[in-house]
Parts: structure tokens; sequence; C-alpha cells
């Protein structure tokens, strides 16, 4: 064991969440419990609850982490992750607590009738959803090969199993109670690292990161010219600053950590991500599903409001650090780059700066930390997903006179069935950066649930074949540059892969959209679910 101090203080984390989540499983006698709490979770509850789910291990491990590696191009991901949440609170949060009951689906059902659409949007649910969990699973993977030293593929299995635990055990009113506890662990790390770096290597003076960053060359570009730089004088290795010192000095035409364009190489690239990012968040489901956890709209509403005021504090950390972080492990940084270990460069920066202004308890205060983003953004996935396959197409399509219990039963063992599903493809994409990987989600969320959600609040001419033709050319063109994106293939039908899907899925969805409901006429009883859905 690399870390037994920091092992102990995350086992008693984890083992604090087990029991949280056995706790919740007293509330949860019925189905309506299991999959929104019966709708009893206070706004600000539910606020927390989301700021927990939503920060995963993207924001918390990879966000930071890439911009110790690329410099100020990362921040976009971060400003698009919060962005989001004001468009969210904006047009949806509240429209669709009053349309909805449990699902995307449900919402769709409401205005347009139809089996058809909720196992469609089943279908949507699983895979935004699958995807989604698999960045969760290799950030955990990776910190316990950190802190013990086991193989990768060991590591992964034993946090899939901990994440299928979780939701079989507690439902909705556990998980809340859990992503709320671990959104504030999740905040008081990220400030506690910032106040630490702060302290320990800049003199108490914030600001200070930010002029070093001005100085230093990011890690990915100092790479490339790492064989002529110098050497040190005998006897002597290169400091973190001496070595920044010494690429900037010699390398005057690198661009400093603050220059835009390092990490995306062209303005379509940019548009696509901050897309994504922007109308993704409108399509997650493990993120529409709590705005059903409140009593009415206005809890929504207000619940979205606490969420917002929290990530703002938490992003403007996150830089911070993201930045300390380059400074301080400035040489780990360029070796591991060196080494062709980019993703574990990414991934594990925040554990290993940790480990490097406190030794293991602070090492193990950060590893909870992270293991909270993880845990609580996978439970909310799972129960998201497990409460569309249950309640969408085993009570909706296959059995509709099952009993609570049938239904219960089902959807435990589709979230067991979907964490198997996302184990193995989290073997496969072990070496990609977790905010990477979550970026493409939303990519796929945006070109699928984002733009038929928003017109099914707002359009009345949307028709039923409008819907159904969005969500599946949105789905299959997202799907298709994602993976030609994973696969490194340069081009589709010659058309380039972007970083991101969302720039060709929202298109593609959209015009789809657009021209099936005005060919055809099944709006639906659209007066009067807009009546409802703008009612609070």
């Amino acid at each position: 064991m690399n870390s037994p101090i920091a092992f102990s203080i995350l086992v008693a984390s984890l083992l604090a969440v087990v029991y949280v989540s056995w706790r919740g499983s007293k509330y949860t006698s019925n189905t309506t419990d299991f999959y929104v709490a019966g709708g009893k979770i206070s706004a600000r509850l539910n606020g927390w609850a989301m700021f927990g789910d939503y920060c995963s291990a993207a924001s918390f491990l990879g966000v930071a982490g890439a911009i110790a590696l690329t410099g100020i191009d990362s921040w976009w991901v971060a400003i698009g992750f919060f962005g989001a949440w004001v468009f969210v609170l904006v047009i949806l949060a509240g429209p669709l607590k009053s349309s909805g009951k449990f699902t995307v689906g449900d919402v769709l059902v409401g205005r347009f009738g139809g089996r058809s659409l909720k196992f469609l949007a089943m279908t949507t649910t699983v895979i935004i959803g699958t995807l989604y969990l698999v960045p969760q699973i290799v950030g955990a993977g990776h910190l316990f090969q950190l802190l013990l030293g086991w193989d990768y593929l060991v590591t992964v299995f034993v946090s899939a199993i901990v994440m299928g635990v979780m939701v079989v055990i507690g439902g909705m009113m556990g998980t809340t109670y859990n992503q709320a506890i671990q959104g504030v662990i999740l905040l008081v790390a990220m400030l506690l690292l910032l106040v630490l770096s702060t302290i320990v290597y800049f003199g108490g003076n914030p600001i200070a990161i930010i002029t070093q960053a001005m100085e230093t060359v990011p890690p990915t570009s100092a790479v490339g010219v790492m064989a002529r730089v110098p050497p040190p004088a005998e006897g002597t290795t290169y400091g973190a600053l001496a070595l920044a010192e010494a690429i900037r000095n010699g390398f005057q035409d690198l661009p400093n950590a603050l220059m835009p364009g390092v990490s995306v190489p062209n303005a379509l690239n940019q548009f696509s991500l901050v897309l994504g990012l922007l109308l993704g968040v409108a399509g997650l489901p493990h993120i529409l599903i709590r705005f059903y956890t409140v009593k009415d709209a206005r809890d929504a509403r207000k619940g979205a409001e606490i969420t917002i005021i929290g990530l703002a504090v938490f992003y403007i950390a996150v830089l911070f650090v993201g930045f300390a972080t380059m400074t301080i492990l400035y040489p780990y940084l360029i070796e591991m780059l060196q080494a062709g270990q980019r993703g574990r460069a990414t991934n594990m920066a925040i554990p290993l700066l940790g480990m490097q202004l406190g030794g293991e308890v602070v090492l193990g205060i950060i590893a909870a930390g992270a293991m909270a983003a993880m845990l609580s953004t996978s439970v909310g996935l799972l129960i998201s997903m497990s409460t569309s396959l249950s309640h969408d197409v085993y009570a909706g399509l296959l059995r509709p006179g099952s009993s609570d219990r049938e239904r219960l039963l089902f959807a435990k063992v589709g979230a067991a069935v979907l964490t198997g599903i996302a184990l193995v493809a989290s073997i496969w994409l072990k070496d990609q950066n977790v905010a990477v990987l979550v970026s493409m989600c939303f990519g796929i969320a945006a070109s699928t649930f984002a733009p038929v959600l928003i017109l099914a609040m707002w359009w009345k001419g949307l028709t039923k074949e409008g819907v159904i033709a969005g969500l599946v050319v949105g789905l299959i063109v997202s799907l298709t540059f994602t993976f030609a994106r994973f696969s490194n293939v340069p081009e589709v039908f010659g058309i380039t892969v972007l970083g991101n899907p969302a720039l060709y899925g929202v298109i593609a969805a959209l015009v789809a959209i657009v021209s099936v409901s005005l060919m055809t006429k099944t709006t639906g009883n659209a007066r009067e679910f807009m009546a409802i859905a703008h009612r609070g």
C-alpha cells in the first residue's frame, strides 16, 4: 500500500457514504420514493445535491488537471459547465418540473402521447448515462491505483462495485443526502488546496499564482523542447521554478499559460466545445431528474440558483488551483508527458498536489473529495438510467400491470447491468482525460434531449414525428463523431472530426426536428401542455 493514512481517510469516507445510503433505504418503500424521493426534497438540499451531482470527476480532477497541463484553454470547459446552468435556470428548470413526473419520457408523452417516445427516450438516457459513467470509473480507478499501487483493472472493478451497491441500497433519498454531503466535501477540498498552495508556495498572495502562470510555458508545449533545454549545474537538478524559467528564457516563441490556442486548435473546435457544454446540461438525464425531487417549479428554480452560486465559487478556485499545480508540479508533469502518460498526468495532478502540500493527510482529504465527486455523479447517473428502464420500459411497455416490488427489482438489476457495461468501456478508455470524456457526453446530450426538450416547452408547432426524427438523427450523428474521435479517425465522409460532436449533432438534430415538424401535424395537446409547463 503506497499511502496507508490517505487510504484510511478514503475508506472512512466511503463507509460514511454507504451508511447514509443505508439510512436512505428506510425512506424508500415504493417506486416513487426510489425514483424521485417522493418529491419531498427541499430546494436548499436539492441545490447542494445538484452541485455534488454535477461536479463530477471531470470538474474536480479533469478540469484542474487539464489547466495544469495546457493552461487557460482548459478553463473553457469550466466556463461551459457553469454557463450552462444559467441557461437551464432560465429556460428549463420550472417548466420541466411542472410538466414531468419521473423521466424525460414522461415529459414527451405528456405532450404527444404514445409509447414509442418512452422507448426512444429510455434508449437515449441509457446511452448518455453509460458513457457519462465511464469517466467516473476511470477517475476512481486511477485514484485507487495511486493510493494502493493496485493494477488498474482491479481498481476499476472495486470502484464499479461500490457505485452499484450504493444505488441498490439507497434509492433517491439516500442518493440526495450523499450528493449534498459530497458537494460540501468537494468545495471544501478545492478551497483547501487553494489556501494551502497560496500560503506554502506563493507567499499568501493568490494573484502571484496568475503572475507565475504568465511566465510559464504549459507542460504540453514544453515537453517538445526538453531535449534542447540546457542541463543544470553538475550534481544538481532543476527545481520547478528553475525549470520553468529555463524553458521560458530559452524558447521565447512558446506560449505562456494564459495564452489561448494551446489545446484548442481552431475556432471551429472551440465553438463546438462551447455549444456542447452550453446545451449539454439541458439534456443530461441525471441532472434533469433532480428537478422532479422537489414539490414545485419554484423550488426547482431556487435549487438551480443555489447550484449556480456553488459552481461560481468552485470553478474560480479550480482556475487558481490548476495554475498552482502547473507551477508546483512542473517537472513531474513534464516527466509523465514524456513517458506517454497524459491521461494519468491530467487525472492525478490534483491528488499529487495534495500529497505535495500536506503529505498523506491532505492527500486523503483530496482523495475523499475526488471519490465524493465520482460516487455522487455515478449514483445519480445510475438512478436516472434505472428509473428510465423501470418506469418507461418495464412498467410503461413490457408489464404495465406489474407491482411496485417488481419495478424496484427491475430498476436495481438494471443498475447492476449498466454498471457492468460502463466497466468494460472504462477499461478501453483508461488513458483518456476524464474531462474530455465528460465533454463528449455533453455533446451527445446537446444533440438529442436538449433541442427536443427546449422546443417541446416553447414551440407549439413541434410534432411527435419531429421529436422522433431529432432524437434519432442527433443520436446517430453525435455517436458517429464521438467514436470517430476516440478511434483517432480524422474524417467521416469527408467531414473533419472535431474534439466535440455538438456542432454537427445539434445542427443535424435541429434541421431534422424543424423540417419534419413543418411537414407533419401531430403537435399533441400543445396548448394544455404549455399552460401546465409555464404555470409556476
